[in-house]
């Protein structure tokens, strides 16, 4: 008999999914925008690059600290500041008159999301134990689709019914209904806090980990690499317009959710590191697919496709972690630092995957260099697996 979530579980999955959800519709709210900024501001291109990329740069530098934080005082506290963070962010945006303040306030964008999500998986890690944490993280994961997806077309719907400012105060209204549920309903499972002085080092001392780290820097760092590399090929190989191209990556997005917690029971009942090599494999055999023929149907076809396989990579490796941190080399209390590990390591892929694609795409051709992505995640993931079944990972059970 299945057992039934009690109430407990129930508000703190919803406050998480709330906020993440939340968090990434104002990430992606600026897509839309970029055009008014690009003329009330006039930024070079340099500039406007910096805007986009200080999200990753504030989560990367945040989020050590605030894992520490959410294990030492408990997840309440955090995810507060990080709904207050983004509201402040949000308040920014709207009274920006220079172009560093916009990215000021990018920068504390990505701060606040280092805190609400570390604290966030912390929490839905300690309410639910076991088997039934993988598809609980795999839905949480489905809600930051949901955001990211989201987060442009209401932008946009938003900007032309109200203008510049009308977004930016529906998100504020939004976090405040949040800040106010977080803080009057929301309750911590019992928890002692962590007294362990170890932090992100240390686990990456536990091998499973090193495995999680190399599948996120593959597999994030792939989908990254192809958000400004693919677009612009889109454009000029199969006469894709700006909301086609929206379109296109709103299916990988769609694919991505979808597949999540699909991943994510499956890790429950599975192994995990299986999963997420068929995952990579998956993802790599697709590549070649984004390229292949000059039919924008065999391009989306191929866009599912890889959208569905980074979800189904990406999604077991939350309940991995936190099966480090129960037992399998980690500190029982210490979920906080797992996820502000698990966050570093999407905000490094975030930086350095469309980095990676630019200098591909400027050595060689867009088709050659998806092809050479192609296989060298294919050998990638094969030395992972190599490594995985010398070293007993990949062949122990669940």
């Amino acid at each position: 008999m299945k057992k039934e979530w009690t109430n407990l579980q129930k508000t703190g999955l919803f406050v998480v999914i709330a906020v993440l959800f939340t968090d990434m519709i104002m990430y992606s709210l600026l897509v839309p925008i970029t055009p008014y900024l690009d003329q009330t501001y006039q930024p070079t291109s340099t500039m406007m690059g910096v805007l986009f990329s200080t999200y990753a740069v504030g989560l990367l530098i945040a989020t050590p600290f605030l894992g520490r934080l959410s294990d030492k005082i408990g997840r309440k506290t955090p995810m507060l500041l990080g709904i207050f963070a983004l509201i402040i962010s949000t308040l920014l945006f709207i009274v920006a008159e220079h172009m560093w303040m916009l990215i000021i306030a990018r920068f504390i964008q990505g701060v606040a999301a280092g805190a609400s999500w570390t604290a966030g998986f912390a929490l839905l890690a300690d309410l639910f134990p076991g088997k039934s944490r993988g598809p609980i993280m795999g839905f949480a994961l489905s809600a930051v689709s949901a955001g990211t997806l989201l987060g442009a077309p209401v932008g946009g719907w938003l900007f032309n019914l109200g203008g510049y400012q009308l977004p930016f105060i529906v998100t504020i209204v939004c976090n405040l209904l949040i800040f106010l549920v977080t803080l009057f309903l929301l309750k911590e499972p019992k928890r002692t806090p962590s007294q362990s002085q170890s932090g992100i080092l240390s686990l990456l001392k536990v091998r499973e980990v090193r495995w999680i780290t190399a599948v996120i820097l593959i597999g994030e760092g792939m989908i990254t690499m192809l958000e400004p590399v693919l677009p612009v090929y889109a454009a000029n190989n199969l006469s894709m317009d700006a909301q086609a191209i929206g379109l296109l990556f709103g299916v990988m997005t769609i694919a991505y959710s979808i597949f999540s917690p699909i991943s994510g029971s499956l890790s429950s009942k599975y192994n995990s590191y299986k999963i997420m090599m068929i995952g990579l494999f998956w993802m790599a055999l697709s590549l070649p697919f984004l390229v292949i023929s000059t039919s924008m149907w065999v391009l989306v076809f191929a866009g599912i496709a890889i959208g569905g396989a980074a979800g189904f990579t990406l999604s077991p490796t939350l309940s991995a972690l936190g099966e480090v941190v129960d037992g399998n080399g980690g500190d029982g209390d210490e979920y906080g630092t797992a996820y502000a590990f698990f966050n570093m390591l999407f905000a490094f892929a975030m930086i350095i995957g469309p980095l990676l694609g630019g200098v591909l795409t400027d050595m060689m051709t867009v088709p050659s260099a998806v092809y050479t992505s192609s296989l060298l995640m294919i050998i990638a993931t094969g030395l992972l697996v190599r490594l995985m079944k010398k070293q007993k990972s990949y062949v122990s059970t669940k």
